[in-house]
């Protein structure tokens, strides 16, 4: 017995429903939100790619505001989220905080980098 082909367009529609309901943090990184919101959940996360450095990696695929210093250039903001007096951007590789800049960083293809707004009083 063939079915009606909106019987397919109606599970289409319920899955897609479905789906958006049980993604969490839609938006987490949304400048807009709190500072106590950004620190607990916004992260940014990209695999490293041979060759290249964190920070170029980072900025060909986000906005990126840097402020340059005598060791390198400091991330102030990514995509809108400018990091507040009390937080800065952290860099980590596989994990763990970054002991280099991130323009000094090459990256390696199983690299997992990843960007968080993390309190200064933390550190």
């Amino acid at each position: 017995m063939k079915r009606p082909n909106w019987i397919y367009a109606v599970s289409i529609i319920v899955l897609a429903f479905g789906l958006y309901v049980i993604v969490p943090d839609r938006g987490v990184c949304n400048p807009s939100i709190s500072i106590d919101k950004l620190e607990q959940k916004c992260e940014i996360s990209y695999q490293g790619i041979a060759g290249k450095n964190a920070l170029e990696i980072l900025k060909s695929n986000h906005n990126v505001e840097t402020k340059k210093f005598s060791f390198g250039e400091m991330v102030q903001s990514i995509d809108g989220v400018k990091a507040p007096t009390t937080h800065f951007w952290s860099f980590n590789v596989n994990g763990k905080m970054a002991e280099v800049g991130a323009g000094d960083y090459q990256t390696k293809s199983s690299d997992r980098i990843t960007w968080k707004l993390v309190s200064v009083s933390s550190n």
